[in-house]
């Protein structure tokens, strides 16, 4: 059966409930959860709860959706360990918990950023002695600032103007490595800008905190994998460790039967500040609890120098068309197939054997971590 990949949050979530009956019998206990967002968020926060029947020795949380643009492919990844996998758990000793969107209005709007233009997966920050939210200082995005936030419509020449600009911004930043360290990493001084941190914890942010302090208080152990697309090569599922995970990507790679596996900071990935793995991370070892964190990160246009900037442009441009629109309708729609094409790419190929590689990953997540425990 095909992988149907949902539309919206509506859409995301129902499908997740629907494929849950099957599984309910082994999981009597399990519930769909539902709450609002805090203060200053609209909507709602909702996952699958299954708890461990027995004994509560691990939790299995999958997540989608905190990037709404990546939503689609997410949630039917979800749905495919649900469909395939969740039934080898042992529902005696490990709790299963999937959030199939967490970031709901960008999924709705197709858009990485929620409602505030923040990305969330660099809102997740540590507070500072304080305990305020801090500043991000990147003086090297602030650099570049015109290059990646223009302030005015997307115009026809802006499909080829870009080019010419994102060479001379390597020229400026000293190479593509730098270039993407510091438009990634995130910033915190342009709130209409690309990769804003936000200056305060956001609803959704604050939200998955206490849905992780929940099952952190509740499981010794936490396997976490979060749903990406959209970097890495292309057409190919790329599982990403933390920077601080303990063991080494070889030695991940040998108990997964699985590669690549890759590192945030890695010669690979790009450096982010205040992702929800690396919060995870640190909420665990507060509370003395083992946790393994995982990224799927679906490739879509490559990681070629060009194939970079191309990603860099949709972006860039999908940024501007929000906040500034488009000189003509055909610019608009371009714009919207070229982001679309970075985070959900629509070719049936790219869509089989992205499942494919995820059907192996999981197979090796269940072989090489979940059955051991």
């Amino acid at each position: 059966m095909p992988l149907h990949f949902p539309r919206n949050a509506a859409q995301a979530r129902a499908q997740i409930q629907a494929r849950w009956e099957a599984l309910r019998a082994a999981w009597p206990t399990g519930t769909w959860e539902r709450r609002p967002l805090p203060a200053g968020g609209e909507g709602t926060l909702e996952w699958l709860a299954a708890p461990a029947t027995e004994t509560r020795q691990q939790a299995v949380v999958l997540t989608a959706g905190l990037h709404g643009a990546e939503g689609p492919v997410g949630a039917a990844m979800l749905d495919l360990f649900l469909q395939a996998f969740a039934s080898r758990l042992d529902p005696r000793t490990t709790g299963l918990f999937l959030v199939p969107v967490i970031n709901a209005w960008g999924m709705d709007h197709f858009r990485r950023v929620n409602a505030a233009n923040v990305d969330l997966n660099r809102n997740f920050m540590p507070p500072t002695d304080a305990g305020a939210f801090p500043r991000v200082e990147n003086p090297a995005y602030a650099a570049l600032h015109d290059f990646l936030n223009p302030q005015r419509p997307v115009r026809p020449g802006d499909r080829w103007r870009f080019w010419w600009r994102g060479l001379a911004a390597l020229r400026r930043a000293g190479g593509v490595a730098a270039l993407r360290a510091a438009s990634l990493q995130g910033q915190s001084a342009y709130p209409r800008g690309v990769f804003f941190t936000g200056q305060a914890w956001q609803p959704e942010t604050r939200a998955m905190r206490a849905f992780w302090d929940a099952v952190l208080a509740q499981y010794p152990r936490v396997v976490h994998v979060d749903m990406h697309t959209g970097y890495g090569p292309a057409g190919v599922l790329s599982l990403i460790l933390p920077a601080d995970e303990p063991e080494s990507e070889a030695a991940w790679e040998q108990r997964l039967h699985y590669r690549p596996v890759v590192r945030v900071a890695g010669a690979e990935v790009y450096p982010v500040q205040g992702s929800m793995a690396d919060d995870l991370m640190r909420r665990g070892r507060a509370q003395g609890r083992q946790v393994v964190s995982l990224a799927f990160e679906f490739g879509t246009l490559g990681h070629s120098t060009r194939a970079q900037l191309r990603s860099l442009r949709a972006v860039v441009l999908e940024n501007q068309l929000h906040h500034h629109g488009a000189s003509h309708p055909s610019m608009a729609r371009w714009v919207r197939q070229e982001f679309q094409a970075l985070f959900w790419p629509q070719e049936e190929a790219w869509q089989r054997r992205a499942e494919a590689q995820a059907r192996q990953a999981f197979e090796g997540l269940l072989q090489g971590v979940l059955a051991s425990h």
